[in-house]
């Protein structure tokens, strides 16, 4: 079969159903890269989309360890807050007031106006939820995701647990992570599905935590014929027997 004909039936023994939200669920409106840019411009200081891209991808990879004595990986919503500043700067060194840029920007990606939901989202999460599976979303945002999912249309995901990095005190692809998610849907991990958009925090952190994954896009992996993608969320719908096991 071809192209929108393609699906993957989720495995009947599967009970649960973990999703990323960044990349997988929600997509930034306009694009990061874009509103850097508009911020640098509110301060007088123009920058060529394409650079302040680049910029933002080295420093956002680069800063994953804060002085957390926990060790890597260790997160809070104090720690989340000082990292975007970090970054905000080292993306933006040419504008005059940092704290300015920060603030702007760490509010616009708190609103939900500044998120699209994914066109597959809401009917393939209503489809595997009729079906009897147990859905959360688990993302290495922080606090500010709670007030994101509550303003898009469809989702009925935000009055539900959440599973956010800065909240259980480690990021994806920390082991603690991958645990909240079984407490939190009173699942073991090999009845848990995980999907998302990022190889290794919700394909490789996942398979190694013990449950299944499916990568969403996956274009870094495109050699590896081991991984399981999917292109699009419409692709992942629920067993005929899915219900009935986890009924």
């Amino acid at each position: 079969m071809h192209g929108d004909k393609v699906r993957t039936v989720v495995d009947p023994h599967i009970q649960g159903i973990v999703f990323d939200a960044v990349g997988t669920l929600i997509h930034p409106q306009p694009a990061v890269a874009d509103a850097y840019a508009a911020a640098a411009r509110r301060q007088g200081v123009n920058l060529e989309r394409d650079e302040v891209k680049t910029r933002f991808l080295r420093h956002f990879g680069d800063d994953e360890v804060d002085d957390d004595p926990r060790g890597p990986l260790a997160t809070s919503e104090a720690t989340e807050e000082r990292r975007w500043r970090r970054i905000v700067s080292r993306v933006l060194p040419e504008v005059a007031d940092q704290g300015r840029a920060f603030a702007e920007l760490w509010d616009h990606f708190g609103r939900s106006d500044s998120w699209r939901l994914d066109p597959d989202a809401a009917a393939t999460i209503i489809a595997l939820r009729k079906a009897g599976l147990r859905i959360r979303i688990g993302s290495n945002f922080d606090g500010r995701l709670r007030g994101v999912l509550r303003g898009m249309p469809g989702l009925h995901l935000a009055d539900e647990p959440i599973l956010i990095s800065s909240e259980v005190g480690f990021r994806k692809p920390h082991p603690t992570f991958y645990e909240a998610a079984c407490a939190s849907l009173g699942l073991v991990p090999s009845r848990i599905l995980w999907v998302g958009d990022d190889l290794e925090n919700d394909y490789r952190g996942p398979l190694r935590a013990g449950f299944q994954a499916v990568l969403l896009g996956g274009e870094e992996s495109q050699d590896d014929p081991t991984v399981r993608r999917v292109k699009k969320l419409r692709e992942i719908r629920p067993n005929e027997s899915s219900k009935r096991l986890t009924q």
